[in-house]
């Protein structure tokens, strides 16, 4: 009995946590919609950080990126393209630079600065821009026209840096809705309901700064040592008393079709991050997981309706409130939605243990440690 009265009440902390987390994503929006856009846009300098070894592996479609970057909504605003590593090659510096006088195409360099390349393309578009604002936007998103108005007025006192959340879009397979389940209902779901209790912070995938700032923080380049540049560049702010906050605007990274093995990679490295700078939220994702909580369901109903039927229906509930926050987001659902979410959660507490245990993590071709 003592044990069936513990699986209850990890049960209901499981299901507490669940809703908390959905709900606290849902309201996030609200809470960030109520400042005014500035009138006059202050001017700003777009900078894209991409790799040629990274792009060709993932498929990233820079064009598109960069044609969003184009419909932005701004002032005075150049764009500064930046490649991580040797020179760009001829025909990809003249697609993107035909597409706008704006568009500047410049080369990082050919040697190796720090270990994490991406920052590297981030210190070199800092030295070319011409702008005191400045925008970074990973090569693999997408922006709404909107989103740098919306992203300048939350800029406020003790306010230094400015991001966003990452949803993906448009799966291409099985492995692709996944990988949307991983990113919107795990880790994007998190760093909302984070932002709303006023634990925002930084994702490379759409970042504004003020250089000032930036210089103030010790500059980019340093964050090249970490495995997570973002939440580095986070607590490098931080220590100089200046906060973190999210957009009411996520940007949308188009996923296509995926592999397991790019999957594994990019969620064993973010929840590597989640575990070296948020280690209490990194043990609640384990705790509180699906198949726990449906061990859970199964030893505290067995009394009541079986395990089994405990098991299946804590399984039942649990996809159902993704489900559900899925759909009130207004993100992707489809038919093999509910087949991506079992698959998840089969895969969940390997991943997890993978990044319990991991020593170094593969960002951009390179190895970068998870521990200092």
């Amino acid at each position: 009995m003592d044990g069936a009265l513990v699986a209850g009440a990890l049960w209901v902390v499981s299901l507490g946590w669940l809703l908390a987390m959905s709900g606290l994503a849902l309201l996030q929006p609200l809470r960030r919609r109520s400042a005014p856009s500035p009138i006059e846009l202050p001017a700003v300098s777009i900078v894209m950080p991409t790799s040629a070894v990274e792009s060709a592996r993932t498929g990233a479609d820079r064009l598109g990126t960069l044609r969003s970057l184009l419909a932005l909504e701004t002032g005075q605003s150049e764009i500064v393209v930046c490649f991580d590593r040797g020179e760009p090659q001829r025909a990809v510096a003249e697609q993107l630079t035909a597409e706008s006088r704006l568009v500047r195409v410049i080369d990082g360099g050919g040697g190796q600065s720090s270990a994490n390349a991406k920052v590297d393309a981030m210190a070199c578009g800092v030295d070319a821009a011409r702008h005191d604002v400045l925008l970074f936007s990973d090569d693999d998103v997408r922006l709404d026209r909107s989103h740098y108005a919306r992203m300048a007025a939350q800029w406020g006192p003790g306010v230094g840096l400015v991001s966003a959340a990452a949803v993906g879009t448009d799966p291409g397979n099985l492995w692709g809705e996944v990988e949307l389940f991983l990113m919107n209902c795990q880790f994007a779901r998190l760093h909302l309901a984070g932002d709303f209790l006023g634990l925002g912070g930084v994702l490379g995938k759409s970042i504004l700064v003020r250089r000032a700032d930036l210089v103030r923080a010790g500059g980019v380049f340093p964050t090249g040592r970490d495995c997570c540049e973002d939440a580095a560049l986070t607590q490098s702010f931080a220590a100089i008393g200046l906060r973190t906050v999210l957009g009411d605007r996520v940007v949308r990274q188009p996923i296509g079709r995926a592999r397991f093995v790019d999957v594994w990679r990019r969620h064993r490295r973010w929840l590597s991050c989640r575990r070296k700078y948020i280690p209490a939220t990194f043990a609640c994702e384990a705790l509180f997981c699906a198949p726990v909580a449906c061990l859970a369901g199964a030893v505290a109903f067995a009394p009541l309706t079986g395990a089994l039927a405990g098991a299946l229906g804590t399984a039942a509930l649990w996809c159902a409130v993704d489900c559900l926050f899925i759909v009130a987001k207004r993100w992707h659902f489809g038919p093999l939605t509910p087949l991506a979410w079992v698959v998840r959660e089969l895969i969940f507490l390997p991943l997890w243990a993978a990044a319990l245990f991991a020593r170094t993590v593969n960002w951009y071709g390179r190895l970068v440690p998870v521990v200092d």
